[in-house]
């Protein structure tokens, strides 16, 4: 039995196999350790994913994690897996080689992440090679959901946001000011905060606002990060993640303008890294 976790700051997606099909595959919140604990983890395991599984079976469990790009956090994570699962095999990585690996498989190329935040990566087609770093939303994560969310809230509460757009804005979130500065810099989890008011982008995205703001944030993945990739402009760049799917069309109008081979764009890795670890 193997089963993959693909964990973003958003949610988990957990696939179970018997070794040669599917046989479940759920979502959970997502399990990032740099703010969830050890104990949560491991209560999270034995609720929802233990009754799926048969101990009698000998168990691999790959888990790919936003987070887990350090030796404390994956082992974090790897020692909460460990109570539950406590005779299985046990992979701890970071989400970005999990994407690497549904993306490129054994081919060298560019793998990229936007969803909740973003990453990218250059990879040879076995490891990851070199990573400029995301720095997190409020350093970096260019292109990601909280990028594009703190943008929105921060162009509506100043007033830079054109009148028609923000009269919508305003009657679907009611965003005040004290509420938003409540949330992002007193609240739990501020990214998803942020992040959560895309769904708006998406909604409107034929107002030019919406449009551009969007395209600007894609350009700057490209500029701030993609670009600083030795060979990116001879290489296939390929992309999963929420935000990467829902504006397929945006960003490969923007990859059009740079010259740049765009390669697959898929929403969730999950399903892919398991046809990985089956063909190993």
């Amino acid at each position: 039995m193997i089963v993959i976790a693909d964990s973003g700051s958003t949610n988990t997606s957990w696939i179970i196999s018997d070794n040669t099909s599917v046989i479940h595959s759920i979502k959970t919140e997502g399990l990032n350790p740099n703010f969830t604990s050890e104990d949560y983890i491991s209560s999270l395991l034995k609720e929802k994913i233990l009754p799926l599984t048969t101990s009698s079976e000998k168990m691999e469990i790959y888990f790919y994690g936003s987070g887990c790009s350090g030796t404390y956090l994956c082992d974090k994570t790897r020692k909460a897996i460990r109570k539950i699962f406590n005779k299985a095999y046990i992979e701890v990585n970071s989400d970005l080689l999990g994407a690497a690996r549904a993306l490129l498989g054994k081919d060298k190329g560019i793998a990229s992440i936007l969803g909740t935040g973003s990453n990218s990566c250059l990879y040879d087609g076995e490891k990851i090679i070199a990573n400029i770093p995301p720095l997190g939303f409020i350093l970096g994560d260019e292109g990601g959901g909280a990028y594009l969310g703190k943008r929105l809230l921060a162009d509506y509460l100043k007033g830079i946001m054109p009148a028609d757009v923000s009269e919508l804005f305003g009657s679907k979130y009611h965003a005040h000011k004290d509420l938003v500065i409540e949330k992002v810099y007193r609240g739990e989890f501020p990214n998803k905060y942020i992040a959560s008011f895309v769904v708006f982008l998406k909604d409107n995205i034929h107002k030019l606002y919406c449009s551009q703001l969007v395209e600007d944030a894609f350009s700057n993945f490209i500029n701030r990060n993609i670009r600083y990739y030795e060979g990116y402009d001879k290489l296939t760049i390929s992309f999963t993640g929420s935000i990467a799917w829902h504006f397929n069309d945006m960003l490969r109008k923007v990859m059009n303008s740079y010259n740049l081979k765009l390669g697959e764009v898929i929403k969730e890795p999950a399903e892919r890294i398991m046809e990985f670890h089956l063909s190993q």
